[in-house]
């Protein structure tokens, strides 16, 4: 982690609390404008639990630059939609091509969406829920894991798609029955 300073009357003092605001804000400048080696990661903080239990409120990850077409489903990517960066995971994948896309989806309660290959901007590598609990997702079988979810929330994605008409058709069947009478 960098040191932080700040001139104050000529006078120069650490800002201990500050630094970790101030790298991460960094990285993800870094991360969005394409400016990390390959090797390099960078350290983000989730703001929301559409990714639970795999990364509650507070979490923190680390994510690895990728290109959009080298990503695979059950991995969990970063990627803009509009003013903040989104972490789900890829769920289907049609095509690598330009002309590809990935439907992705949060583990936990979240809508599902369509991301572009070209618009990923990192893979997580590893989440830090505490000082003592940190999770790599780069392991064999975390790979196996991540499929799995990957597949489970497929089929949630799909059930829902084929209940929700059902359920709206008994509704106005039985709304029907009760105004006739």
């Amino acid at each position: 982690m960098s040191d932080c300073f700040r001139l104050d009357n000529g006078r120069v003092d650490r800002l201990q609390d500050d630094c970790p605001l101030i790298d991460e804000a960094a990285g993800q400048y870094r991360l969005i404008h394409g400016n990390l080696a390959a090797t390099e990661t960078v350290w983000l903080t989730v703001q929301s639990g559409s990714m639970l239990p795999l990364m509650p409120v507070g979490a923190r990850i680390e994510v690895a630059p990728v290109e959009g077409p080298r990503c695979r489903v059950g991995d969990v990517v970063v990627f803009p939609d509009g003013e903040r960066l989104v972490a789900h995971r890829l769920v289907f994948g049609w095509g690598h091509a330009p002309g590809g896309w990935f439907l992705q989806r949060g583990d936990g309660f979240s809508p599902t969406g369509i991301v572009r290959p070209g618009s990923i901007l990192g893979r997580v590598v590893a989440v830090r829920r505490s000082a003592a609990d940190e999770v790599s997702l780069t392991g064999a079988d975390q790979r196996w894991q991540a499929r799995r979810e990957a597949r489970r929330s497929l089929v949630r994605f799909v059930h829902s798609l084929l209940v929700s008409p059902v359920r709206k058709v008994r509704r106005w069947r039985t709304r029907g029955t009760s105004d006739s009478e």
